[in-house]
């Protein structure tokens, strides 16, 4: 008799999987609420919203993280924005919201809202996430954002979850009111518009530093055209790096009056 095939997605141990319990709500996350501005009636939603799914892993339970959350919160948080940008930007049209939308609900952004709300220290991980420096992981800080915003939402409904978002990203929604142009939330692209004429040319990007441990790298990169350099800029990618010089070289050409591209010197051409 043929023996039937193991099946290749079973976990390794043999002991059932269990269905997790609602996790107890310690002081810390209690406090959560009053930060959130939302007390829950069901406050195991909030609990289960910090849960990184290593810890329902490493104890055998289904069901007990934040992934189902975030994934809910994220479709939350992109829908606040997009009805808030709609309203407050009636002349711009559809592909500048959606850039703009874009940079409101980044990683860099979740990850501010998580270091303001503290949720690195909150997080619930099993014990090698915990090892491996899992509060301070980028990835898991914007997932607890989304899935926090996603726990009101299933708590609260619709206009809770909407206030929430708001009040959460009210910092990076003011950026937008003193912003030279909401058009630079495409900062790259806004240089090399600003750049294009029969003196311009397409700005270079470098990477030229990085540091930090792998869970926390931190890039630094330099845009150049014609030899000179227009702007510096950091971030927790290269990409983000890149955008954040575009961003500054936007400000000091601004700033020096600058609507056409910097003439580089005979030194910055390599004239004799």
């Amino acid at each position: 008799m043929t023996s039937p095939t193991p099946d290749p997605f079973a976990p390794a141990s043999d002991a059932p999987l269990q269905t997790a319990q609602p996790h107890p709500i310690p002081q810390p996350v209690a406090a959560l609420q009053v930060t959130l501005g939302h007390a829950f009636a069901d406050p195991s939603l909030l609990a289960q919203a910090l849960t990184h799914p290593s810890y329902g892993h490493e104890r055998r339970e289904r069901g007990s993280d934040n992934q189902r959350l975030e994934f809910l919160g994220d479709a939350v948080l992109q829908l606040v924005m997009t009805q808030h940008l709609f309203e407050a930007f009636p002349d711009l049209p559809e592909g500048r919201l959606t850039q703009i939308r874009a940079t409101m609900v980044n990683g860099t952004r979740l990850q501010r809202v998580a270091t303001r709300l503290d949720l690195g220290a909150l997080l619930v991980l099993g014990r090698g996430e915990e090892r491996s420096g899992g509060r301070k992981r980028p990835s898991n800080l914007s997932d607890a954002v989304e899935a926090v915003i996603g726990a009101v939402y299933r708590d609260a409904g619709w206009e809770t979850a909407r206030a929430t978002v708001l009040r959460l990203f009210a910092k990076e929604l003011d950026t937008l009111r003193g912003e030279p142009s909401v058009a630079e939330s495409n900062p790259k692209g806004e240089l090399q518009e600003l750049l294009q004429g029969p003196d311009g040319g397409t700005p270079t990007y470098t990477c030229i530093h990085e540091s930090g441990p792998a869970h926390a790298r931190l890039y630094v990169a330099r845009v150049w055209l014609k030899q000179r350099e227009l702007g510096l800029g950091q971030g927790a990618s290269k990409k983000e790096a890149e955008i954040a010089a575009a961003r500054a070289a936007l400000a000091g050409l601004r700033a020096a009056g600058n609507a056409s591209p910097p003439s580089p010197s005979a030194a910055d051409e390599g004239v004799d």
